[in-house]
């Protein structure tokens, strides 16, 4: 769809479908909710909402984990609105709302709802429908068929996940049969007899929740709200596209960040990058496929972590953190060109290779432990010396955190051997060349250097800095280009962290809107590193005050670093409240509406806090997701009332109403 709203300034709504509630929802959000939330949105002025993925994630609560780049999620299907309902005999009728009147009431008290209870239902609720209905109904018939032939990778997916359901869940790396899958192997067990029955199933599901999606859009459009869909640039290593399309991932590569102030390690994301090459040979089908799902429904899109589509923190297999990562691609260091700079291939070696000193090895070992016990299966002595070098059967982290040590060992070995693994200078590339290393001047090795190698390191480490920042210049322009053409959505894009030049550049040189969040707006590269004025926020550009990986307002404001900094942006005169209620955030939201950026963004949460009769939990209970995390509390909050007591609210609603009018 078209985003309706051209350059105007409009301020709009933040909320993981999920969150949503309402009488006729069953344990979560569904998507037959957003019309009567898009009816609220536009009483208030808010033109615009924001939505988390919506695909399925099969049984991880993560919507950044998808199981299909396509496939929507089960879970918002709104069960007592489906025309098969007709079809079904009365008993299974009545046991059909028995289920669902039960998962509502296990749900309704609850401020967090149970991912897995509610997943789980739903689903056992809709095979009861499914194997209910009479055999070869015309008309579903015909709507299966046409759904099918408009929505071809629905196969693959109906396939993958009826496997899936026969292998008991495990990931298809780990299934005893058809790991390797093609056209041929798809078309062959979608045409299996004992597998139509469950092939089916999920194609009815799709053809459903398409429909249900394509209701509620249709509805928000003509209430004058647009919808905002999330595109994850990365796709579960366990999913029906990578198990299906393998040309498409670089599988021997996962996705990560490299280190930061947060995460001496980095991270390791366990994602597969993309083979851009096979890719661009294919003119980006399966890209383009993936928007074209998405502007059925969506007027404008946000790219998570578009970084990646510049360049990509790359992690070879077979390791457990971002440490051992390059950014891939790189203008990578040749060979030639450190033998020039008067590094020879034992030079090379001394800097590419982890050594480990003999004085080094028995100070972590202690007393009790003697050196040659790790030698063999862990490390190899280099010659007579007092050196060792790590076994070549150790070709990653996760080698050395399976491999049993002496019996006696102290319990920091197995983590200092991680740290001398990790200790080089250079990495090699997937095209045979060099990158240094995050951490590369930390090397003991690099420290043993004479001053000027050191200086001709750096200084090829920097021109290569350099030639790869227009690299990555290109890479991303290529592949922004092709998907904003693809298209008639609104792109915006999550770039934060630290990003190299080529990104602002070339998102400004395109048009696409990047993405702000106050309380991490600075000027970086400035002395002092001042927070930038609202005001000097770029109007090609989304201000978020809050988003799903970060606490509310209420919660940083009141729990973190950094309000009084914003409450002199806001111009507000008077000390800095310590506490975060209505009369705060009427102030604050009231300079941020002023703010440059084009669309300005609240979560719920943040809006709520306007009305001080609404009832509210601890700050910390509030928050969709604390990153690098993985438990039962993550993406699991529910706005504390339902949709048709929010249709209520006339001092929330005329509250924001006020504040939208700032806008311009």
């Amino acid at each position: 769809m078209k985003y309706p709203h051209s350059d105007t300034r409009i301020a709009g709504l933040l909320v993981p479908l999920a969150a949503l509630r309402s009488e006729h929802s069953t344990g979560c959000g569904e998507f037959a909710d957003l019309p009567a939330l898009a009816g609220w949105c536009a009483s208030a002025g808010l033109k615009i909402i924001q939505l988390l993925p919506v695909n399925d994630s099969g049984g991880d609560s993560s919507p950044y984990s998808a199981i299909s780049a396509c496939a929507l999620h089960p879970m918002y299907l709104r069960i007592d609105a489906l025309p098969e309902l007709t079809l079904i005999d009365d008993t299974v009728k009545r046991d059909v709302q028995l289920a669902l009147n039960t998962l509502r009431s296990t749900q309704a008290g609850r401020p967090r709802f149970s991912y897995d209870e509610v997943n789980t239902g739903k689903l056992n609720i809709l095979r009861t429908i499914h194997a209910a209905l009479p055999a070869g109904t015309p008309s579903l018939v015909g709507e299966m068929d046409r759904f099918l032939e408009e929505n071809p990778w629905v196969k693959a997916y109906a396939v993958f996940r009826t496997l899936k359901d026969r292998q008991e869940q495990r990931a298809w790396m780990h299934w005893s049969k058809h790991q390797e899958a093609d056209q041929a192997l798809v078309e062959t067990l979608w045409n299996t007899p004992e597998l139509q029955h469950a092939t089916r199933f999920y194609q009815w599901l799709q053809l459903r929740l398409a429909g249900q999606f394509s209701q509620a859009a249709a509805e928000v459009s003509k209430l004058g709200v647009a919808l905002k869909g999330d595109i994850p640039i990365l796709m579960n290593e366990d999913s029906a596209d990578v198990w299906y399309r393998p040309e498409v991932f670089r599988r021997e590569l996962q996705a990560g960040a490299p280190p930061d102030m947060f995460s001496r390690l980095g991270q390791n994301w366990g994602f597969p990058v993309y083979n851009w090459q096979n890719l661009e040979e294919e003119n980006y089908q399966w890209w383009r496929q993936r928007l074209r799902q998405a502007a059925r429904y969506y007027h404008a899109y946000r790219i998570d972590h578009v970084l990646g589509f510049f360049r990509i923190w790359a992690i070879p297999r077979g390791n457990s953190t971002g440490l051992p990562g390059f950014f891939w691609p790189q203008d990578g260091i040749s060979r030639d060109e450190l033998l020039e700079a008067g590094f020879d291939q034992e030079r090379l070696r001394w800097l590419k290779e982890p050594h480990i000193r003999g004085d080094q090895l028995r100070e972590a070992l202690g007393p009790d432990v003697q050196v040659e016990s790790l030698e063999g299966a862990v490390l190899r002595r280099i010659g007579g010396e007092d050196l060792f070098l790590f076994a070549p059967e150790i070709c990653g982290e996760n080698d050395l955190s399976e491999i049993a040590l002496p019996q006696g060992s102290p319990e920091t070995l197995r983590d200092w051997l991680l740290d001398q693994y990790r200790d080089r200078v250079f990495l090699d590339l997937p095209d045979g060349r060099l990158a240094t290393t995050w951490t590369f001047r930390e090397c003991w090795r690099f420290q043993t250097l004479s001053q000027g190698e050191k200086e001709r390191l750096e200084e090829i480490a920097a021109r290569h800095q350099s030639s790869s920042n227009e690299l990555w210049a290109g890479h991303g322009r290529t592949l922004l280009q092709f998907m904003m053409e693809t298209t008639e959505m609104l792109t915006c894009a999550e770039d934060l962290g630290v990003i190299p030049e080529a990104v602002p550049r070339v998102m400004k040189e395109l048009g696409a809107l990047g993405l702000m969040i106050p309380r991490w707006s600075h000027y970086w590269d400035r002395p002092g590193e001042p927070a930038i004025p609202l005001g000097e926020y770029p109007a090609m550009s989304v201000c978020a005050p809050s988003v799903h990986d970060t606490s509310t307002m209420r919660g940083w404001w009141e729990g973190e670093a950094g309000r009084e900094i914003l409450w002199e942006l806001a111009g507000q005169d008077g000390p800095c409240p310590q506490v975060f209620d209505s009369e705060t955030a009427r102030r604050v939201y009231g300079a941020l509406m002023r703010c440059g950026s084009r669309i300005v963004v609240f979560q719920l949460q943040d809006l709520l806090v306007l009305d001080p009769d609404l009832p509210r939990t601890e700050p910390a209970q509030e928050r969709v997701n604390v990153p690098g995390t993985a438990n039962s509390f993550n993406w699991t909050w529910r706005m504390p009332i339902p949709l048709e007591t929010l249709n209520g609210t006339t001092p929330l609603t005329a509250a924001i109403q006020e504040l939208v009018k700032l806008r311009n």
